[in-house]
């Protein structure tokens, strides 16, 4: 069906009506095409049709009352072509290119296409279907007005999905709504891919989403005209690696910053792609810095929650730096050997414990000092000091005895924390 270079007017309807078309070869809607109409129905309607090869380059499809392609379920065996200029101007809640449930055995090759609705999504592709790969690249352009997105692929399944160069924008909503979007091999969003948002929504909508390859992503091309910081959600979505175009840091700040709510599994999965490749340190760090935002986000309801994990967080990065409870325990250590030392070599706190009570005290060495002091900060562990050296019926032996049981506690608790630490058993608290 070769319609190269025609023009199809209609100001009561739509321009061509195909609803269950079927062509045994080639649909030609290209060379300069045109199809103006003003109806609610489309400018050019293929709802249900089965073609085997759709080329629209260069086509010009406009409608002010409806959409300018609807084509839900269309079923197209190979590409489907709308390039080199083509252009969509739509003016429905439908969408200006309306592909839901449409399923093409090739690919969908909308490089340099401008697609444009002033009431809607530019392109409304829910559970669309494409067996090779979808191209929004070369200048691709499509600027919408919806709380749907200018781009719309909820559930959709693509093998590979090429957004470098494209322009996606939208006034009232999302650029891109792709939540449980499924791509067999790449996404590309990067390579000079922008994406403008307005309104409560975020730029893009990545929830649930499954790449079964690389991501590709540019952390400077999302912008929110409404609120800077509402950027993305990403909550279920998967990929292979680390994402490419930007810097373990640049994503970690993405997911910190720029999400709406808090969700662990971005901060699971990306710690889990440091960690297959061989980079524990950064699969801490990233860890850690998901505790840290769920502090920060409240996502830890009860105070006596929250207060715990900002202590786990100080003595032990949240388990995962065990060693800063070894380094508290160190601390009340020293802190005993120099009480004991003061107390008892300046103050008298210590004293030989074989003189008898009736004579005078005998002060005890500064080694002996020095042992008291260890035993008193150090859990479970004993030099045997005491036995020879031990505390004065005096104040200052008050003092120390009292201070040797605070020490002793915390060093009880530091030990404990570290053992926590060690194993684990912080991190699931």
């Amino acid at each position: 069906l070769d319609c190269s270079g025609a023009r199809l007017v209609n100001d009561s309807g739509p321009a061509l009506d195909a609803d269950s078309l079927q062509v045994g070869h080639g649909m030609f809607l290209n060379n300069g095409f045109q199809a103006i109409a003003s109806s609610d129905l489309a400018a050019v309607r293929l709802l249900s049709a089965h073609i085997a090869v759709l080329d629209c380059d260069t086509a010009r499809l406009v409608n002010d009352s409806g959409p300018a392609l609807h084509a839900d379920n269309l079923r197209v065996d190979h590409g489907m072509y709308l390039r080199g200029g083509f252009q969509a101007t739509g003016s429905s809640e439908l969408g200006a290119v309306r592909l839901i449930g449409a399923h093409l055995g090739g690919q969908l090759d909308c490089s340099g296409a401008r697609l444009v609705n002033d009431s809607g999504p530019a392109l409304h592709a829910d559970n669309l279907q494409v067996d090779h790969g979808m191209y929004l690249r070369g200048g691709f352009q499509a600027t919408g007005s919806s709380e749907l997105g200018a781009v719309r692929l909820i559930g959709a399944h693509l093998g590979m999905l090429d957004c470098e160069t494209a322009r996606l924008v939208n006034d009232s909503g999302p650029a891109l709504n792709a939540d449980r979007l499924r791509v067999d091999q790449s996404m590309f969003l990067g390579n000079d891919f922008q994406a403008t948002a307005s309104g409560d929504d975020v730029v893009l909508h990545l929830s649930d989403t499954h790449i079964g390859g690389v991501l590709f992503v540019s952390p400077n091309s999302l912008e929110h005209r409404t609120h800077p910081h509402h950027k993305l959600r990403l909550d279920g979505l998967t990929y292979t690696g680390l994402p490419q175009g930007v810097t373990p840091d640049q994503w970690l700040a993405l997911l910190r910053h720029d999400t709406v709510d808090y969700a662990a599994q971005p901060y699971q999965h990306l710690a889990a792609a440091h960690r297959a490749a061989g980079h524990d340190r950064e699969a801490r760090h990233v860890l850690i810095a998901q505790r840290q935002d769920q502090i920060r986000r409240h996502a830890l309801t009860g105070r006596t929650t929250r207060m715990w994990a900002r202590l786990t967080g100080l003595l032990l990065g949240y388990g995962y730096k065990p060693w800063r409870a070894l380094i508290a325990l160190a601390a009340v250590l020293a802190a005993a050997v120099v009480a004991a030392v003061i107390l008892g070599g300046t103050y008298g706190a210590l004293a030989q414990t074989r003189t008898p009570p009736t004579a005078t005290p005998v002060p005890c060495t500064w080694v002996e000092h020095v042992g008291v002091g260890l035993d008193l900060g150090t859990p479970l562990l004993t030099t045997g000091t005491r036995t020879r050296c031990d505390t004065t019926n005096t104040t200052p032996g008050h003092i120390l005895t009292i201070t040797g049981w605070t020490l002793r506690l915390l060093a009880w608790a530091f030990a404990t924390l570290f053992i926590a630490g060690f194993t684990g058993a912080v991190r699931k608290t």
